[in-house]
């Protein structure tokens, strides 16, 4: 039996269970009701989303379960491009949860988001990037290609200044990290590509992706040495 309410009792329940305000959500309640939730109760938490909530309140979990329980490209992409960082994470979640089901239908998603914003990308960036969809090294090769495209813009990019960029750049601080866990040979040749950049903002993504623990599992050494070869650069 469920534990969430019907009808109007499900808000306030979600609000009271959120730990909102607080440092951390409560994800295992969010990650139940994605499992649980009814086309209603989705709907039900979906309507507080327009009303645009304080990160750190209550309502804000409600929408976050409401956008993270959809099936909705739209909405996902309505709450990839959200100011509320919490909502953002939502729909990495949402999405993330739709490719364990059907990995084809994440792509589909993604393919519809034509000529994708800064928010879109690191929304696609973070979604790819979770260990339980790169489970193949064949996998991990296609999202090392999504990933080279936006290494590549990152490397043109002039307008480093804005929000926007610095939310999908930090991303990219972490996202490479797994992908090149998951396919180690085709990997490290990624990037070492990505060493020979110019650009200071690729060095800098490159660097936090060294300090993940996930690499030096894989291969302490070789982090050890692509961390020499950047501080020669630098």
């Amino acid at each position: 039996m469920s534990i969430f309410p019907q009808g109007a009792d499900l808000l306030p329940f979600l609000e009271k269970e959120s730990k909102l305000p607080g440092p951390a959500a409560n994800l295992n309640l969010l990650r139940q009701f994605i499992i649980e939730a009814t086309a209603e109760q989705t709907a039900l938490c979906l309507s507080v989303l327009d009303k645009k909530p304080d990160p750190n309140s209550p309502a804000t979990f409600v929408a976050s379960c409401g956008v993270a329980a959809s099936a909705n490209p739209e909405i996902f992409k309505k709450a990839a491009n959200s100011d509320n960082w919490r909502i953002r994470e939502s729909a990495v979640l949402g999405l993330q949860n739709l490719g364990l089901k059907d990995l084809d239908s994440l792509y589909s998603v993604f393919d519809s988001w034509e000529n994708a914003n800064l928010l879109e990308k690191r929304c696609i960036a973070a979604t790819l990037c979770e260990p339980a969809l790169i489970k193949t090294g064949e996998k991990a090769e296609k999202i090392l290609g999504v990933l080279n495209e936006y290494m590549e813009f990152i490397e043109m990019e002039k307008n480093v200044k804005s929000d926007e960029y610095k939310v999908f750049k930090k991303s990219m601080g972490y996202c490479i990290s797994v992908a090149v866990a998951a396919n180690p040979e085709k990997g490290k040749e990624f990037f070492e590509a990505w060493m020979r950049s110019p650009s200071s903002e690729v060095r800098w993504i490159l660097s936090e992706n060294l300090k993940k623990d996930r690499l030096r599992k894989m291969d302490s050494e070789w982090v050890d040495a692509q961390i020499e070869a950047l501080s020669d650069v630098e």
